[in-house]
């Protein structure tokens, strides 16, 4: 019987990924658990591999490189010895959001469409018939229509074969408030000279995570600045002490072990938000945010409490080689549990972090810098590092969340 491949969910948010090619050429015997092709997901691309064993079979109208592709699209097969099959003219058949096969559009049904984004007349939306339109609308893009109002059945998706996607919905909203008023003012087309650089599928990730960390959490951000002379000492000493085994650790390699004892005595801060409920994991699991060519990226250390500084310096000496050279893959981007992002290398003090959902609190790391204080009433020298945290105010209260800051502090100064 034939086994169908489809496109995988990479992540948790994911609902297209881009194909990066074939592996395996058409008629190739694939063994289960052999790599046969390559697909970008949210910020990583992954060799996806064979599910059974097999002789692949593909579509002559497949995918190209570099192409967009949906969550459950059916790309291939992979045929038993002598087996025959008819492709359909329609490779792609989504899945919806929980999983569940919507039927394929058949290959002889020809589906008259409007121009795009035009609203159309009663008689028209009835000729045009919402049953097509509704094997064509992605799942994101039929949650986005619904939120913002939009029939989706008046509009010409710019998906492969007219599928509607979320910018399609996106347009159509917007074209529908301008005519209404709604909209005072639109974003004019350039009228300077420059050039229009595409969106990659990486800053897209980004940016949807982003604006959730701004529009679907309640985001508070508190500062506040720490004594590093002790934890910078520390590190001087076990830089000599070590210097035969390697390269010693980084300033944030102390913070993110730091914070990982943080979040063992205020675990609310390692909360998330789910639905009607708040989970809390029984993990310590630290992103580190690194700036690549491609984009911000946010690997994970796993379990950092129960790890040395020293272990967490290897570890992520190796993802930021992982990430600057596009090899990180999605289970090291997963399970994170708490961000800690540091701009201090950048010159800068304080700024405002945005959460990465589904976490709850994200740490920003500014300079450090020498500074006179008052200590033992004398005017002394000390070098301080600015803190910023931005947590979800739906998932934890401002005490809690200042009682995190205060104890970080005080594990900071009393390093060493």
């Amino acid at each position: 019987m034939a086994t169908e491949i489809t496109v995988p969910r990479l992540g948790w948010t994911m609902e297209e990924g881009v194909f990066l090619g074939w592996l395996k050429q058409e008629g190739a015997r694939i063994k289960s658990g052999e790599p046969i092709f390559v697909l970008e997901g949210e910020k990583a691309a992954q060799e996806i591999e064979a599910t059974e064993d097999g002789i692949l079979k593909l579509f002559p109208t497949g995918p190209a490189v570099g192409s967009t592709v949906m969550v459950g699209a059916l790309i291939g097969y992979l045929l038993a010895e002598g087996e025959k099959i008819e492709l359909p003219a329609f490779a792609a058949r989504p899945h919806d959001h929980a999983g569940t096969k919507l039927p394929p559009v058949p290959a002889a049904q020809s589906v008259e469409v409007p121009p795009p984004h035009t609203h159309l007349s009663e008689p028209d939306a009835n000729r045009f018939g919402r049953e097509a339109a509704a094997l064509t609308i992605s799942p994101r893009a039929a949650r986005a229509a619904s939120a913002l109002g939009v029939d989706w059945a008046k509009i010409r998706g710019t998906g492969r074969t007219g599928r509607i996607r979320e910018r399609d919905i996106m347009a159509a909203a917007f074209e529908l408030e301008r005519e209404t008023g709604r909209v005072q003012s639109a974003i004019p087309k350039p009228e300077m000279p420059g050039r229009m650089a595409p969106i990659s599928a990486t800053r897209r990730t980004i940016a949807r995570r982003m604006s959730a960390g701004v529009h679907e959490a309640a985001p508070v951000t508190l500062t506040i600045r720490a004594d590093a002379t002790n934890l910078l000492l520390a590190r001087e000493k076990a830089g000599v002490a070590g210097a035969a085994d390697g390269p010693r650790p980084t300033l944030n390699d102390y913070f993110v072990k730091l914070v990982a004892i943080a979040l063992q005595l205020h675990p609310a801060l390692n909360a998330q938000w789910h639905g009607d409920a708040i989970f809390h994991p029984d993990e310590i699991n630290i992103a580190v945010a690194i700036d690549t060519d491609n984009g911000l990226v946010a690997p994970v250390i796993q379990n950092a409490a129960a790890l040395s500084v020293e272990q967490i310096g290897t570890m992520s000496r190796a993802l930021i080689d992982d990430a600057r050279n596009s090899r990180l893959t999605p289970d090291q981007l997963a399970r994170g549990t708490f961000t800690v992002t540091n701009l201090g290398g950048r010159g800068i003090d304080f700024f405002t972090p945005i959460v990465n959902l589904p976490q709850c609190a994200i740490l920003g790391i500014g300079r450090v810098s020498r500074e006179p204080v008052m200590l033992d009433d004398k005017i002394v020298a000390r070098q301080l590092v600015p803190l910023s945290l931005t947590f979800d105010h739906r998932v934890v209260d401002g005490a809690p969340a200042a009682s995190f800051l205060e104890t970080l502090v005080r594990l900071i100064e009393s390093a060493g």
